[in-house]
């Protein structure tokens, strides 16, 4: 079997030489000498810059040139549990571990025809790919992959993002909807019903306005970049807890702020603001009457943490992966009632990344959570 090579490709650009081929001037070879070294050369650095992972195969499939993309796409995805970095043989379908490919390339050797599909790559990492084989002078052919695994995710993060948002706003609508038809049939007659009715519908009229605002700030937060200034963070929290402090009283959840001045780094203030009352509130939410929720920080020469702990129920390990996705609830039930989008949290991650930081979670059911925000000082 023959061992593939890795690019450069000069010897395959240059034209063979059939018996009996007059011999050219010493000019003229050496015009052509600089013509294939020039030619080779452009080759070769379009093969090593592309992220097209391109092989060229023989009739017999076995590989004989591939680039580096190439070696990096197939030594990544034939991982095993063994954690081998080499592919199993020089052989294509030993090589990709694909059999779409392999189909593929035989299609192509039959017809003598290109042929092109997207294929799943299903190894440990599962991997979607541009397939296209170009049959070639002397039996063999060229295999272009496009690695599209990055596209199709947020081809599929769009699609639930609509599906979710549809379904957040359906909800709402739905509950005015009926409400405002009842009171037309006749309900406005009755005052304790009308009532509660009218209650019903202000609820979900403000639900409906929390979401188009964490729409809008979502959407703000990954589009723009970030202003940083300094700012004293513990100035910051203590001015966060002040404004949410009735909405704690009335859930009967005290607030204790140990974050104290001076706590320094450069921030952008509107936007760390939004952090701190997108988890404050949260903490309040979650905790029931009579618990509390302790903010304070941590510092290292580099950094900043403040935490956020509450005495609430606490969250599911398996939920935790999943809590800063857009719309996952790891209550559904609570978090509708008490009037969550379930972008709080998708808008802490964005906010505190774009800064150059981190949030984490820890927590333990019927115990309560901890939420820190790490952020850099500079």
């Amino acid at each position: 079997m023959r061992k593939a090579h890795p690019f450069p490709i000069s010897q395959w650009l240059q034209p063979r030489r059939l018996p009996g081929d007059a011999d050219p001037s010493k000019a003229a070879q050496a015009i052509d000498a600089a013509r294939q070294i020039d030619e080779s050369a452009r080759w070769q650095a379009v093969m090593e810059s592309t992220d097209d992972a391109i092989l060229l195969v023989d009739g017999s499939s076995s590989i004989l040139l591939k680039n580096p993309a190439a070696t990096r796409l197939f030594s990544k995805s034939a991982q095993s549990d063994a954690q081998r970095s080499e592919p199993l043989s020089e052989m294509l379908f030993g090589y990709t571990l694909s059999r779409e490919l392999d189909d593929l390339f035989r299609k192509s050797r039959e017809r003598k025809v290109v042929v092109e599909a997207e294929i799943t790559l299903t190894q440990t990492v599962q991997r979607s790919l541009h397939a296209r084989i170009v049959p070639v002078p002397s039996n063999e052919f060229l295999i272009v992959m496009r690695d599209l695994t990055e596209l199709r995710r947020l081809e599929r993060v769009r699609r639930d993002f609509v599906a979710n948002v549809s379904h957040e706003l359906r909800t709402p609508l739905t509950s005015i909807k009926a409400m405002a038809e009842t009171l037309l049939d006749g309900a406005r007659t009755d005052e304790a019903v009308a009532e509660r009715f009218l209650e019903t519908i202000i609820r979900e009229s403000d639900r409906l306005v929390r979401l188009s605002s964490d729409l809008l700030d979502l959407s703000r937060v990954e589009a723009k970049g970030v202003t940083r200034e300094p700012q004293d963070m513990a100035i910051l929290v203590g001015d966060v807890c002040g404004r949410l402090a009735s909405q704690a009283d009335k859930a009967g959840v005290a607030i204790v702020n140990e974050v104290r001045p001076p706590l320094i780094a450069e921030a952008d203030h509107d936007e760390m603001a939004q952090v701190v009352v997108n988890l404050l509130d949260n903490a309040i939410s979650y905790t029931p009457r009579g618990g509390s929720v302790r903010l304070y920080a941590t510092e290292t020469s580099e950094t900043l943490t403040i935490h956020v702990t509450d005495t609430g129920i606490g969250i599911l390990k398996d939920d935790i992966p999943r809590l800063f996705e857009r719309f996952y609830r790891a209550d559904k039930a609570r978090s509708r009632a008490s009037g969550g989008t379930g972008l709080g949290l998708a808008i802490v991650k964005h906010i505190v990344e774009n800064h150059g930081g981190a949030v984490s979670v820890q927590s333990e059911y019927n115990k309560g959570s901890t939420f820190s925000v790490t952020l850099p000082r500079q």
